[in-house]
């Protein structure tokens, strides 16, 4: 229940920050990782582009949500 209170409070944040921009602003494209990530996977992430927004665990259950500019 917390992961999915904390992941919708992330998304909502994150919707209502690209409301308030103007046009000339990037647009973003979104992913929910879930599980324990290695050092190496999330490096891979990075080098496509993505940047962690927001984290929260579970146990020993990791939940990411990236983003990226759109491509």
């Amino acid at each position: 229940m917390k992961k999915h209170i904390a992941l919708m409070f992330a998304a909502s944040t994150l919707l209502l920050a690209g409301c308030c921009t103007t046009h000339q602003a990037k647009h973003w494209e979104y992913k929910q990782v879930d599980g324990l990530q290695s050092d190496a996977s999330l490096n891979k992430l990075a080098d496509e582009g993505w940047s962690i927004v927001a984290m929260s665990a579970t146990g020993d259950v990791a939940h990411y949500v990236l983003k990226r500019a759109k491509q």
